[in-house]
């Protein structure tokens, strides 16, 4: 359990583009599924014992992406290890997403929590959203790494007190971060 007595689980699926991620529950007493090839049973029967649900990792506003059909174009798996069947499991749980237009997905649906609009990781998508990249692709990463630490400083409290940490101690001058700080988002 974690401190404040929630059984926390992590679904962040193994991708080597979103790896930074890990610095949100490293350490921590959480469960993690991080294998994109579980069963949608056991997937679903982790989410009914857990209080929160933390997902992270690559996604859209239908749900957060198997990585295994992104990087493969492998037809026989689901596009989504989270999608719309999960909502009635979700209903009652407390709900963290880390994953680009995750708002979308949980205000569609009707779910409170934390989570984030579009969050620029990676060199194509600022190029896509900003029409270019103002930082190196290490700049990037390490940037990410910081943003991730720093969630990963605040995740055992509410939604707004993470949202207020990150806000306060995530910042920097560059259009990526100021992007992605529009797009810390709590849905009540």
């Amino acid at each position: 359990k974690t401190m404040n007595n929630k059984k926390t689980l992590i679904i962040h699926p193994q991708d080597a583009s979103t790896e930074m991620l890990k610095h949100v529950y490293m350490g921590k007493n959480y469960t993690v599924i991080q294998d994109p090839m579980i069963s949608d049973d056991t997937l679903r029967q982790a989410i009914q014992e857990h209080d929160r649900i933390i997902m992270l990792g690559h996604g859209l506003p239908k749900g957060l992406i198997d990585p295994t059909c992104l990087h493969t174009k492998r037809k026989d798996r689901r596009w989504y290890l989270i999608n719309e069947t999960h909502v009635p499991l979700l209903k009652d749980k407390e709900t963290i997403s880390i994953w680009c237009y995750s708002d979308r997905f949980f205000r569609e649906h009707g779910l409170k929590g934390f989570h984030t609009g579009m969050i620029i990781s990676e060199v194509n998508e600022a190029n896509y959203i900003l029409g270019s990249c103002p930082l190196s692709h290490d700049d990037l990463w390490k940037n990410m790494v910081k943003f991730s630490k720093i969630v990963g400083e605040c995740v055992e409290e509410d939604a707004s007190t993470m949202q207020q940490y990150i806000l306060t101690h995530y910042q920097g001058d560059d259009a990526i971060t100021q992007f992605n700080r529009k797009n810390i988002l709590v849905l009540d």
